[in-house]
């Protein structure tokens, strides 16, 4: 089965050839079960057990090709998959399981609140195909099989960010896809609920109970103080998720952006009267990365206080979207070669003492990969940043 080269998160690692692409649409056959006897999955099948004898996979396709096979009903095929993952499997010290790609950045040490940073989209998405292949067996997975999914399972939810999502929509669906089946796997309706009770030190902070009445109810409690130490203690037979959460701000890093990024206003001076009520936005794009060519951009542009875009020239770019306080470019893919983009905004309320707004530049598929700058200055009054 051949393919044109097609961007997706996977290409984030050179993935973008002809059986990940068989491999994909595989599986999206079987999971409208068109039978395994249909020509169209019989010839898919056969290209994809042959390719797997016939060269070197990556390890984002084999965690493909374990879910094709897993749903095709392919055990000795999957099991094939399975025991080749197993050998690049990456097991932390808390006991979770995943699975990455080559370059792994380190944590940075230099932040207030040092942990782990959160896993790049395409990682999440072959650790949720690997998940999925695992659970997807009739009958049921083993007691070992359940054991490693519950250790997967673990390093997904430290994924997840406060709304329950991932990095972007395709590994939001794949790893939500994922943990559904495993809620499914280990749900039992007899169960009389858990209590959980937070503490810090002595003093009780709150209690949650959660059983089958409440079991899809998000209960949430603030933490009175941040740095703190909190204990939280659960009885009962319940499996629940507890999830933390902390926001805080740090300076950007410009230098270790994969995109080169000017922005720069129209007139160039946005302190002065005159250009407080209207000027132009222009914004300079490339990819500076380490492939030919990025994946779906997306150009957040956050309007100061008290101005909104002139409508009628954001039209004029290709893709755009007009919110309330932000205007978002979006661009198929960006090369080496400088894109340029700009519209106007203007002044619909007056307001003193502007403060810097954001604008940023970050792969749609990989939100982590963002660009930074610092136009529209006079000596140190900015008004628009990156």
């Amino acid at each position: 089965m051949g393919a044109e080269r097609f961007p997706s998160s996977f290409s984030q690692g050179g993935v973008d050839d002809e059986i990940t692409l068989s491999a994909y649409i595989t599986i999206a056959f079987l999971e409208i079960h068109l039978p395994v006897t249909h020509s169209v999955v019989r010839n898919a099948l056969f290209c994809l057990e042959t390719a797997t004898q016939a060269k070197e996979i990556n390890t984002y396709t084999k965690a493909l090709l374990a879910f094709a096979f897993a749903l095709a009903g392919k055990e000795d095929k999957k099991q094939e998959m399975l025991r080749l993952l197993d050998e690049e499997a990456v097991a932390e010290a808390d006991g979770s399981l995943h699975w990455q790609r080559p370059g792994k950045q380190e944590a940075d040490a230099d932040l207030p609140f040092h942990r782990l940073p959160r896993a790049p989209s395409a990682e999440v998405e072959m650790t949720a195909y690997v998940l999925l292949a695992y659970l997807t067996k009739q009958p049921a997975p083993s007691q070992e099989e359940q054991a490693k999914c519950a250790r997967i399972v673990k390093w997904l939810v430290k994924q997840q960010n406060p709304t329950g999502g991932f990095s972007s929509t395709q590994d939001t669906v794949v790893a939500l896809q994922a943990l559904s089946l495993y809620g499914a796997l280990t749900y039992s309706r007899s169960s009389t609920g858990t209590d959980l009770s937070v503490h810090s030190g002595a003093n009780a902070l709150g209690t949650f109970h959660v059983d089958n009445t409440n079991r899809l109810l998000l209960q949430c409690r603030p933490l009175p103080q941040v740095p703190g130490d909190y204990n939280v203690e659960a009885t009962g037979d319940r499996c629940v998720y507890i999830q933390t959460t902390l926001k805080y701000n740090v300076h950007p890093r410009p230098e270790d952006s994969p995109f080169k990024l000017d922005v720069y206003t129209v007139p160039e001076s946005c302190v002065g009267p005159k250009a407080q009520k209207t000027f132009d936005v222009a914004v300079n794009v490339s990819y500076i990365g380490k492939r030919p060519n990025s994946n779906m951009v997306i150009i957040d542009v956050k309007m100061l206080s008290g101005f909104i875009p002139v409508k009628s020239t954001v039209r004029q770019v290709k893709r755009t979207e007009v919110s309330t306080n932000h205007v978002l470019l979006y661009l198929e893919k960006v090369n080496n070669v400088t894109q340029s983009l700009s519209f106007t905004v203007e002044q619909d309320v007056p307001v003193q003492h502007l403060k810097p707004a954001l604008v940023k530049v970050y792969d749609y598929y990989e939100t982590g990969k963002n660009g930074v700058q610092l136009p529209c200055n006079e000596g140190q009054h900015r008004l628009w940043f990156l």
